[in-house]
């Protein structure tokens, strides 16, 4: 009995072991197989450089045309009867941007901390152009008081908005370690949050209608470090960024025909005292603030996505950051003389 087991189990262990249909033994990759592996970098770079070729046949007429438009302006959008929203609208450049729009036949909302000033200044508007002009008051860097400044805004038929422009700030001028930490957070969420709050708070209906602009008010300092003022020049370049980034973001979800966006950078504008006293001794003299206004409302009309103010100063700028940095500071201390710019902060 014990050796008929025995046998049977030998069998099946032998019937286990043989192969069966779908055990096939491994064998090396063909060398068909090999072949295509090795040409997959090859083909990786071929793309690359097919894709490269498609970007510069594309892109020749595109840098011709921007060419051609510092030289023969585009056409300025009629913004007849819309309503364009101005933060820090009540004082300074946000007001001389809000009496060129009511030039225009815009109607006005302006919003301010001063709702002194910007009563004032809505006052004067209505008054010179006879458009609708409506002053609010609201610290645009606290997310609550936009949504219930939007809220206002329609219960009161103020709006829609068609055209945002996110101009409240506040400039420092220090060293990092010689910030203070009070006025440094304030200069951080008044110049950054509120351009995140305000758009997040009246883009949807933006959306919604097909019809909107966001403009971001930076500043040179946004696009080049201004070393007298740290905090305040992140905060800029802080506001490119959005603002960049915004742009991409209606590009891709196929919304950037119908809701537009512009960042403004402007060189230094003689909106206060402080900064007058600032500039002691300044290479190119700073620009009176009816003179960026001027130059910052063309831009938004032609549309365009970037306003540098004065324009040629834009181009320099970009061209200097193709050049290694200490190439860029030689052109600081003899172009620009930066250092010479204020002494008060040397020591």
């Amino acid at each position: 009995m014990t050796s008929r087991l025995d046998a049977q189990s030998d069998l099946s262990s032998a019937n286990t072991n043989r192969p069966g249909p779908i055990d096939k033994p491994l064998t090396e990759p063909t060398s068909h197989y090999r072949f295509v592996i090795s040409l997959e970098p090859l083909l990786t770079v071929l793309s690359i450089v097919f894709d490269l070729v498609k970007v510069i046949l594309l892109g020749v007429p595109l840098l011709f045309r921007e060419i051609y438009s510092m030289i023969v302006p585009r056409a300025q959008k009629d913004v007849r009867g819309q309503v364009v929203l101005i933060t820090g609208g009540g004082n300074g450049l946000g007001q001389a941007m809000a009496q060129l729009f009511a030039a225009r036949g815009c109607h006005l909302v302006l919003v301010d901390i001063d709702l002194n000033a910007a009563d004032r200044t809505a006052e004067e508007i209505r008054r010179k152009y006879g458009v609708a002009a409506a002053a609010y008051r609201a610290d645009v860097s606290s997310y609550e008081q936009c949504q219930q400044l939007a809220k206002k805004i329609e219960r009161d038929g103020s709006g829609p908005v068609d055209i945002l422009i996110n101009n409240a700030g506040l400039i420092m001028f220090a060293f990092v370690n010689d910030s203070d930490v009070e006025r440094a957070n304030a200069v951080i969420d008044v110049n950054v949050k509120s351009h995140v709050w305000m758009t997040k708070v009246f883009l949807d209906g933006m959306i919604k209608r097909k019809r909107g602009h966001i403009v971001g008010v930076s500043s040179m300092s946004g696009m080049y470090a201004f070393p007298w003022g740290v905090v305040y020049s992140a905060t800029k370049f802080a506001v490119s960024g959005f603002m960049a980034s915004l742009t991409e973001q209606l590009r891709i979800q196929g919304l950037s025909k119908s809701v537009r966006t512009t960042c403004v950078n402007p060189y230094y504008v003689a909106t206060r005292k402080d900064v007058v006293d600032f500039l002691q001794k300044p290479r190119f003299a700073p620009l009176t603030v009816d003179q960026a206004a001027r130059e910052i409302v063309r831009g938004i009309l032609r549309q365009d996505i970037i306003v540098t103010v004065p324009r040629l100063f834009g181009v320099f700028t970009r061209f200097m950051l193709f050049f290694p940095v200490p190439v860029q500071q030689l052109v600081r201390d003899f172009l620009i003389r930066e250092y010479e710019l204020n002494n008060n902060l040397h020591t």
